[in-house]
C-alpha cells in the first residue's frame, strides 16, 4: 500500500452530539463543533436512514460505501463498475494517477465539482480492501 497515503486527511469533520460539552479525542472522527440539539437530530435522523437503507442493499452494491448514493452508482455503472467486488478489480493494478482520474469522473457532480465525501470514502474503502497506491483524499472544509 502506499506509504505517503494518510487515512487522517480521509476523515470528513463533523458535528459533536453527546452528553459532554467536550468532544472525546478519537483517531477516526474530527469533531469541529458540538452540534445544536436540532444538528444533532438530523445527525441521528440521517443515520438512522443510512443504516435502514443499507438494510435491503445487496451485500455487493456500490452504495455499501458511505456518501455513494443512487446517482453515484448510475455513474460507476455507466463507466461499466456494476458492483462493489468489480470496483475492486478495476482498480487493482491501476496507478494512483488512473484511479484518481476515473474517481473524479465518476464522483462529480453535475456542475463538474466532485462530491468530496464520496470521493473519500471510496478511496478509503478501496485502501482498506488491500488496492495498493490509493490516491490522497480531498481536504475537506467545513462550512458552518
Amino acid at each position: 500500500m502506499s506509504s505517503s497515503f494518510r487515512v487522517q486527511d480521509c476523515i470528513i469533520p463533523e458535528i459533536w452530539c453527546g452528553d459532554k460539552n467536550t468532544p472525546p479525542k478519537k483517531k477516526d472522527k474530527i469533531y469541529y463543533k458540538i452540534g445544536t440539539r436540532y444538528e444533532c437530530m438530523k445527525k441521528g435522523f440521517g443515520a438512522g436512514m443510512h443504516i435502514e437503507r443499507n438494510e435491503s442493499l445487496p451485500i455487493d452494491s456500490l452504495q455499501q460505501i458511505k456518501y455513494v448514493g443512487e446517482k453515484h452508482e448510475l455513474a460507476f455503472k455507466r463507466a461499466g463498475i456494476k458492483t462493489i467486488s468489480s470496483l475492486i478489480r478495476e482498480m487493482k493494478g491501476r496507478t494512483s494517477k488512473e484511479m484518481e482520474v476515473i474517481l473524479k469522473k465518476i464522483l462529480s457532480k453535475s456542475d463538474g465539482v466532485v462530491d468530496g465525501r464520496a470521493y473519500n470514502h471510496v478511496v478509503l474503502y478501496l485502501y482498506k480492501h488491500g488496492i495498493a497506491n490509493v490516491p490522497q483524499c480531498k481536504k475537506i472544509r467545513v462550512t458552518s
